[in-house]
């Protein structure tokens, strides 16, 4: 286990990464992908590492991928639903006020749940093999809707919320359900295969801007043991799995650690040092940390040091954020943070 304190050199920058805006990449004593499997391990990275020091792609011949890109639409994905990508919002959203499921009790008349097994795949990983062939970086595949995010798309909103509370319809969602976790758990095994991901992604969001969209029950009852069930399998092939669950959301985050996620990001409507203290151990949290550009050296390191008083105090957790000074100074102070963790004894190494 490498324990080598903290040199100045180690600040030299010897490339970029490929994540948006190219951070920069430093001179660091051990790489990327080991210090973020040491995080996912449970033990304590020698930095605190940033989501864009991991190489992520989304697979490309996915119909939902496809259909949801850039570009003119409305474009239809394997469950015939149609998107429409706005520009504006900078990702695609289903035409709303015509869903596609007007009974989802009779949902396997309207819809068909796509099979894997019928994609491309050897194409696939002839076109995407090279961004995950770097073996310093962790390595990441990306997922669209999942399960309650799926079933607004074919229901649009109202109608899927109402189908969580209305006990005539939860035999058809508990039978949709059943199908898209099947369908999900398939998908993990052929990433698995061709691709060998550190970490996959599960994608539904949960909560408004003000509070979770349905209560603990609805949670319990109809969507937890189908997520259990898919990131179960998922780690089961030997990968970790993200959660990636918008809006404020944090009374669920028990359900996110008892269904097995090893780590969230979330928007930063909620409290992430908070939570990270009430929920200590192996889960990881992010928490992102707006700086402005022009923002002065001092105010960048009182920020740094602010980080790490509320969140960054171990060492264990993302950081999210755009500025590369704030980033630069995070990674000193950290591995310097790193060292006094180990010298107290306070390491898990």
């Amino acid at each position: 286990m490498t324990v080598e304190k903290f040199t100045y050199d180690e600040l030299e920058q010897i490339g970029n990464y490929s994540g948006m805006g190219r951070p920069a990449r430093f001179n660091t004593p051990i790489t990327p992908r080991e210090n973020m499997l040491r995080m996912y391990q449970g033990k304590t990275p020698m930095w605190i590492p940033s989501p864009s020091e991991m190489a992520t792609l989304k697979i490309d011949c996915d119909p939902e991928n496809i259909a949801r890109s850039p570009g003119d639409g409305p474009r239809v994905d394997g469950y015939g639903v149609e998107w429409i990508f706005v520009e504006s919002a900078g990702g695609a959203m289903v035409r709303p006020g015509d869903p596609k499921v007007k009974d989802i009790n009779r949902w396997e008349e309207y819809v068909t749940v796509p099979d894997p097994d019928t994609w491309d795949w050897e194409a696939c990983y002839e076109r995407q093999k090279g961004r995950l062939a770097d073996p310093t970086l962790m390595t990441g595949i990306t997922f669209g809707s999942c399960l309650f995010e799926r079933l607004i798309a074919v229901m649009d909103f109202e109608n899927a919320a109402m189908a969580l509370i209305d006990e005539d319809q939860h035999e058809g969602v508990h039978r949709f359900f059943r199908a898209i976790t099947d369908y999900r758990k398939k998908y993990y095994a052929l990433c698995k295969k061709w691709f060998n991901p550190d970490c996959v992604n599960f994608n539904d969001d949960w909560g408004t801007q003000k509070a979770e969209t349905f209560n603990m029950d609805i949670a319990r009852n109809m969507l937890v043991p189908y997520v259990k069930d898919a990131v179960g399998y998922a780690r089961s092939l030997g990968m970790y799995v993200d959660l990636h669950c918008c809006g404020f959301v944090e009374h669920f985050v028990p359900f996110f650690i008892e269904e097995g996620f090893n780590s969230w990001g979330g928007q930063p409507i909620n409290d992430k040092p908070k939570l990270k203290k009430m929920y200590p151990g192996n889960f990881i949290f992010t928490h992102s940390v707006d700086v402005a550009d022009d923002a002065t050296d001092e105010e960048v390191e009182a920020a740094v040091m602010k980080f790490m008083d509320e969140f960054g105090y171990d060492n264990f957790g993302y950081y999210g954020g755009r500025n590369e000074r704030f980033r630069k100074k995070l990674y000193e102070v950290s591995r310097q943070n790193y060292d006094r963790l180990v010298a107290e004894g306070k390491a898990k190494l």
